[in-house]
């Protein structure tokens, strides 16, 4: 259930409709079927876990019927997707620590590696160990963080931080790999 969001102070700022955060105006989308509603991204994916597939082929068909959506052509400038850039002292280190969380090695460019996981990517960037370089952090949506959670921490990985539910709607937990990146894991929260 939704409730209708609020523009606070700033104009550029709206509240999910859902969980009630603020957001700057861009890292939240308006509902087609509900003017002047928000939802951020967190609650669509929780939203569109809820929904399951057959809801949301049923919108898809609704939606083409719509005339104010026909002949809505995309910008070119429109973003596709965002992918981290995260420093690496050794490639093949990493390659082998990110495979015990499921990703694969889709590609390698002289110091520059490609890990992809079901239509993830993360990307690395080696850094000569004698360089000194801030490790990064990204965020990954999953669809069940505490059952790769469970996994990692039954593989013995290193660096797995604890679960921990968080207000907004997440369960989440912090990969730290061989060479400090932080990458923090989530996925809405079930029951």
């Amino acid at each position: 259930m939704t409730r209708p969001a609020d523009v606070v102070e700033d104009a550029d700022t709206r509240s999910c409709g859902c969980c009630g955060r603020s957001f700057p105006a861009q890292r939240v989308a308006e509902l087609g079927v509900t003017p002047g509603v928000y939802i951020c991204a967190g609650c669509a994916f929780w939203a569109a876990r809820r929904a399951g597939l057959l809801s949301a082929l049923r919108q898809i068909r609704v939606r083409a019927l719509l005339p104010r959506f026909a002949g809505r052509a995309e910008a070119p400038y429109t973003a596709k997707a965002a992918i981290p850039i995260l420093p690496s002292s050794d490639l093949d280190r990493t390659a082998a620590f990110y495979a015990r969380a499921g990703f694969a090695d889709a590609g390698r460019h002289d110091d520059y590696l490609l890990l992809h996981n079901d239509g993830v990517e993360i990307h690395f960037a080696r850094k000569p160990a004698q360089d000194t370089f801030t490790p990064g952090t990204c965020f990954l949506h999953v669809a069940d963080a505490l059952k790769l959670w469970k996994q990692l921490r039954d593989q013995g990985v290193d660096g797995v931080g604890d679960v921990k539910d968080q207000d907004y709607g997440l369960r989440e937990f912090v990969l730290i790999d061989p060479d400090g990146n932080h990458v923090r894991i989530g996925s809405p929260r079930r029951g």
